[in-house]
């Protein structure tokens, strides 16, 4: 299988102790590949997804069948559709997923439990089978000091308490790829504080997973939102947590963000990124022709965007076309 770097001991007398980390893009892998060399390969192995896992919940088996990276996962772990999910059959007794800590990482989270949750729901009751890999989104220095924050939601609860972060240096991760292979290292070295359990506690896990990604119950995910407790997050400090309360306090946050990002204010008209160029437009005293990568360049560094640049021209482009329907709802 294409990228796959396999466990000395997958599929051996010693399956059950290998672990299949699942990363989140190429560069996401090769912060993996780095850190295997603290933790070893016997025990571990790394896969790249090529971004979101589709939603298998309302799909045909065929065009589940049709996808290559879901057949991928399913070969390398062992598994077959239609059956139970044996472990002492399975070539990996465990997947670690690192994900960026971001809104869409939550998301690619989400979509893999999903996945697992509907094929083969003992993997998840069982315990023990679904791991995360967790990494700061956001470290802040003074000093000699240093302080890091697993969620957003986390750091801005800090800021808030903090003078909004003033005298203090901060660093943004926007993705897994800008660590270092020095900080994989250290990641991995201290891989107790940085890997968290998912936790099957009662019915209520498997009910709040279908609520998330089922099709048919757009209603109920309005509640769900609705119902979120602004400042609430996981705690990345413990060494689990139950799938209620990843759906609950994390999921959730990916939900209300995407929303956010889609839809535009009724106070301005405007979608975040969309107010983030203007801002930095009017900022700049914007008033002769200027090249898009130079505004893209400008908007990243002045408006604390911390997205793709592909994503930025193109919204830069879209807001400067002025003929008749460019900007219509």
């Amino acid at each position: 299988i294409p990228k796959l770097e396999d466990a000395n001991e997958a599929g051996g007398k010693h399956a059950g102790r290998c672990s299949l980390i699942l990363t989140e893009g190429d560069s996401a892998k090769s912060l993996a590949v780095a850190g295997l060399g603290v933790v070893g390969r016997d025990h571990y192995g790394v896969f790249p997804l090529r971004g979101k896992l589709l939603n298998v919940r309302d799909v045909t088996q065929r065009q589940v069948a049709e996808n290559k990276e879901i057949m991928s996962i399913v070969k390398i772990l062992g598994l077959t559709f239609g059956q139970k999910g044996e472990k002492q059959k399975m070539r990996y007794g465990s997947v670690m997923i690192m994900a960026d800590q971001d809104y869409d990482g939550s998301h690619i989270k989400g979509l893999l439990i999903n996945f697992f949750h509907f094929w083969w729901p003992d993997l998840l009751s069982e315990g023990g089978f679904v791991k995360e890999f967790v990494t700061p989104i956001v470290k802040v220095t003074r000093g000699q000091e240093v302080v890091q924050f697993f969620t957003q939601t986390e750091y801005e609860a800090w800021r808030g308490k903090n003078n909004n972060g003033h005298g203090w240096s901060a660093k943004y991760y926007k993705g897994l790829g800008t660590s270092t292979a020095a900080e994989a290292k250290a990641y991995f070295s201290a891989m107790d504080d940085h890997r968290l359990d998912f936790e099957w506690k009662s019915k209520r896990d498997g009910e709040l997973i279908d609520m998330a990604f089922s099709k048919s119950r757009a209603d109920d995910r309005k509640l769900w939102m609705n119902g979120y407790v602004e400042g609430t997050f996981v705690d990345h400090t413990q060494a689990a947590v139950s799938y209620e309360d990843f759906v609950r306090l994390e999921l959730v946050q990916f939900s209300k963000y995407s929303v956010m990002r889609s839809v535009p204010s009724v106070m301005d008209g405007f979608k975040p990124t969309q107010r983030k160029v203007l801002f930095c437009c009017f900022k700049r005293n914007l008033r002769r022709d200027l090249k898009v990568a130079q505004l893209v360049g400008y908007v990243g560094e002045q408006s604390a965007y911390h997205h793709g640049e592909a994503s930025l021209a193109g919204t830069i482009i879209s807001m400067a076309q002025d003929f008749v329907g460019s900007n219509n709802i």
